[in-house]
């Protein structure tokens, strides 16, 4: 694997470029390949660094991004931002209508085989992800505020399949894990596209704070992924 350091955007795909023993190297991407492999182009396009490329596959990953996207008050909170090519209204849509989200929601190898959301002030969400061992996990919250398209503010903590809530160590989790997590997810319009950041607070520091970090960078790679096939339909 290969860190991507510059990217050249065509009409029909984009460029990128890496040093592979002092040599510059690149490739080429169709817009279509791009998609394939959940790779959002203008993020891509705005933050090289953030991806890697496997040269012998002619295949594009993203790294664990989290806080280095923005330093300010990063310390115990994750802080991911991303920029998409769609529209902030579409964004919303893929990320609150559950029919979207049992697409993407969990990290790589999880599947999402139920997802309830009530989107209104006060409204709760009942989401599962499976292992790839087939082991059930839900999540559960209150809607805390609620801005379409702008603003989602929720409350995250661990539940069972009742949406009753439960410690982490039901899970086999640390007990560092607060009953209850603050996630925060704007969508702000720039230039006819999508700047999206999402802040969870109140995890413990540490090895779970990492894992976590770890997995919303895949769960948002594969929301990118769904995203970008969404847009690129409707496009078409």
């Amino acid at each position: 694997m290969q860190l991507i350091t510059a990217t050249k955007k065509y009409q029909d795909g984009i460029s990128v470029f890496w040093s592979d023993a002092g040599t510059s190297a690149h490739d080429f991407f169709t817009y279509e390949e791009l998609v394939d492999q959940r790779i959002n182009a203008l993020d891509l396009l705005n933050n090289p660094r953030f991806y890697w490329m496997d040269p012998a596959s002619h295949k594009i990953e993203s790294s664990v991004a989290a806080c280095s996207f923005e330093q300010a008050g990063c310390e115990g909170d994750i802080i991911l931002t991303r920029h998409f090519d769609a529209s902030s209204e579409l964004a919303w849509e893929v990320w609150t209508d559950p029919a979207f989200v049992m697409q993407w929601w969990g990290p790589n190898h999880f599947t999402s085989p139920s997802a309830w959301i009530d989107l209104r002030v006060g409204g709760r969400y009942l989401f599962c992800m499976r292992s790839p061992e087939g082991r059930d996990y839900w999540s559960t919250g209150v809607y805390r505020e609620v801005v379409r398209p702008e603003r989602i503010v929720c409350t995250d903590s661990f539940a069972d399949e009742l949406g009753n809530v439960i410690p982490a160590t039901h899970y086999g989790m640390s007990p560092d894990f607060p009953m209850e997590m603050l996630l925060t997810v704007t969508f702000e319009v720039q230039a006819g596209r999508t700047r999206f950041k999402l802040r969870h607070s109140g995890l413990p520091p540490g090895k779970e704070n990492d894992l976590t970090r770890a997995g919303w960078s895949e769960t948002l790679d594969k929301y990118a992924g769904v995203l970008a096939r969404t847009a690129f339909g409707r496009r078409e």
